[in-house]
């Protein structure tokens, strides 16, 4: 989905530098029912078991800044139980780092690193689906627990706005992403991910439009131990809305079509891989009141199982989401979403992956800093051709998982200071 982009045009004047130290905690357990049928014949099948979950996180946060410039820093460590099926609780963590800063009036720099330890790893995990999954779509619809793995990553992005007028701007930007598993080398990958973009400003009223380019080059090692390079160019543009429905409801609104052409060295046994494809994207917001909003959205591009398959796929990923401040202290949220992989093996033969996932989350305040919280998430995936998958990651699989617990938002330590 997209985001409102604020005017690079920001104010000059002088205003209050924020300072936050804050520890946000979550404190969740439940029960998960799985099903599932059809393991990957590479080696022996692992089961899926049902029963209890615990989930433990913390996140201890800091922010200075203000609308010029700013840092954030935040370091975050979970435990993950599955009695039923791990020996121990899987722990993780990650440590980020973001920085802004304004140089005149026209110029904004960006910067960000992320490291990460993923101790259970999923098809919709920030490696398993780098680029490929709309926003939102890991907070909707999570699925820990279907596949045991253990790697480490880290990601870097630097990018540059510049506001050319009061209706033209630009941005570009850059980010390397590198995933090591823990256990052997296959699906380790890297990629390098160029992105750059023109927006137009009213058009008409309220209309405005976008235009962008992204090339994507990335290696990938398959089952055999061979480093698989592959290469995607995005052309990408269309109409942005903004409107105002009534005094207090609004519109935004963002279409998107183009082409992708991607080549990759083929794996085992098959040719190399090269493919145009028309591509669409399209997103939108809908604030029905203050309290209440409606977002969705549609993605068509190219991605990797990475970890899983060998195989380049054609991916279509659609989600609808809506929350909503029921009363004054209680958020109601909930999801879906969709999703197709397809990979051409031979002509006329294709493998398919299909994705479905659902959710429902509800918090009530308890007090300033501590909220109860119950959710229930639904996932099914379907894979056309069980002996392409690894041991332990099942062709056809359900989920339903119920969790209930506490989440604490406390904030150590704040200051409010005027910038000299």
């Amino acid at each position: 989905m997209p985001t409102r982009r604020p005017s690079l045009r920001t104010s000059r004047l002088a205003e209050p530098t924020r300072q936050e130290l804050t520890l946000t905690a979550n404190v969740l357990g439940g029960y998960e029912g799985n099903y599932g049928s059809g393991t990957g014949a590479r080696l022996v099948p692992a089961a899926i078991a049902s029963g209890s979950t615990g989930y433990l996180d913390g996140t201890l946060g800091y922010f200075r800044g203000d609308a010029l410039r700013s840092i954030r820093l935040a370091s975050t460590g979970n435990l993950q139980a599955y009695p039923g099926y791990l020996e121990r609780p899987a722990a993780g963590g990650a440590a980020t780092v973001d920085a802004m800063t304004t140089v005149g009036r026209n110029l904004t720099f960006r910067a960000s690193e992320r490291v990460r330890y993923e101790s259970l790893f999923n098809v919709f995990s920030p490696g398993a689906s780098r680029g490929s999954s709309p926003p939102g779509i890991g907070e909707t619809v999570p699925a820990t627990g279907l596949f045991e793995r253990h790697s480490l990553s880290s990601y870097s992005s630097v990018s540059i706005d510049r506001l050319w007028s009061q209706r033209d701007s630009s941005s570009f930007s850059y980010s390397y992403g590198v995933q090591q598993f823990t256990d052997d080398e296959h699906g380790n990958n890297s990629a390098h991910d160029v992105h750059t973009e023109y927006r137009r400003k009213r058009l008409a009223h309220g209309i405005g439009a976008r235009a962008a380019y992204r090339y994507v080059y990335g290696e990938y090692t398959d089952y055999d131990g061979a480093v698989r390079p592959t290469r995607e160019h995005r052309i990408e543009g269309g109409p942005e809305m903004e409107k105002a429905l009534s005094r207090r409801r609004h519109l935004t609104l963002s279409l998107g079509a183009g082409a992708s052409y991607i080549e990759s060295a083929g794996s085992t046994g098959r040719g190399p891989y090269h493919s145009w494809v028309p591509i669409g994207s399209g997103s939108a917001t809908l604030d029905l009141s203050p309290f209440w909003s409606v977002e969705g959205g549609y993605r068509r591009g190219f991605s990797l199982l990475q970890g899983v398959t060998d195989e380049v796929y054609t991916t279509d990923t659609a989600f609808l989401s809506t929350r909503r401040l029921v009363t004054a202290r209680t958020n109601l949220r909930v999801g879906a979403m969709y999703s197709n992989w397809r990979t051409s093996l031979a002509p006329g033969v294709d493998d398919r992956f299909t994705v479905y996932g659902a959710s429902l989350q509800v918090s009530v305040a308890l007090s300033a800093t501590v909220a109860a919280a119950a959710d229930y998430l639904y996932y099914r995936h379907r894979y056309s051709n069980p002996g392409e998958l690894p041991a332990g990651f099942p062709a056809e699989y359900d989920r339903h998982a119920v969790r209930v617990g506490l989440t604490v938002q406390v904030p150590l330590a704040g200051t409010w200071t005027r910038r000299h």
